[in-house]
């Protein structure tokens, strides 16, 4: 009976401890996709959106509050498409996998990659090649056309959820 007991404590243990490392792994892979500069172009994918509204949809007396709404919300709007971004990062590297694209794109070699590719160094450019040349680069570049078709269908979507939300706080 004692047994029972432990068994039983452990198997309602399983789910803290796998929740507590997905967890981890999906604050890993939200950090990654802030320091690789993917956040940074859904940022500017909405600030261009709110340009091109504003040509067509002034504000005024009868759209202020969308406006306002618009504006206020882009924090929770980017943030919707990095929780859409998690899972197919979650599903396509481990959590190790993760932590060395970190490591490499908070380098000064990651961080001029964004930054400016043409101004790389020559010790830079031999650290892009060591990167893409390690087990996680080659399965980076292995995964880049599954990456592509699921990052671009999850973008497809929430740029249309977006567009018509706005269309419908605007009009």
């Amino acid at each position: 009976m004692q047994q029972l007991k432990y068994f039983l404590l452990f198997l309602l243990c399983i789910p803290v401890f796998s929740n507590a490392q997905d967890k981890n792994t999906t604050a890993l892979v939200g950090n990654y996709l802030e320091v690789n500069g993917s956040m940074g172009q859904y940022n500017f994918a909405y600030d261009e959106l709110l340009k091109m509204l504003k040509g067509r949809y002034p504000e005024n007396n009868s759209n202020a509050e969308g406006w306002k709404y618009l504006k206020e919300n882009k924090t929770k709007a980017v943030g919707e498409m990095k929780t859409l971004l998690i899972p197919i990062y979650e599903t396509n590297f481990t959590k190790e996998d993760i932590s060395k694209m970190v490591s490499f794109y908070t380098s000064a070699t990651g961080k001029q990659l964004l930054t400016d590719r043409s101004k790389m160094n020559p010790a830079q450019k031999e650290k892009l090649n060591t990167f893409y040349n390690s087990e996680v680069g080659k399965k980076i570049i292995e995964k880049q056309s599954i990456l592509g078709t699921e990052i671009s269908k999850a973008s497809e979507g929430w740029s249309r959820d977006l567009y018509e939300t706005a269309l419908s706080l605007l009009k």
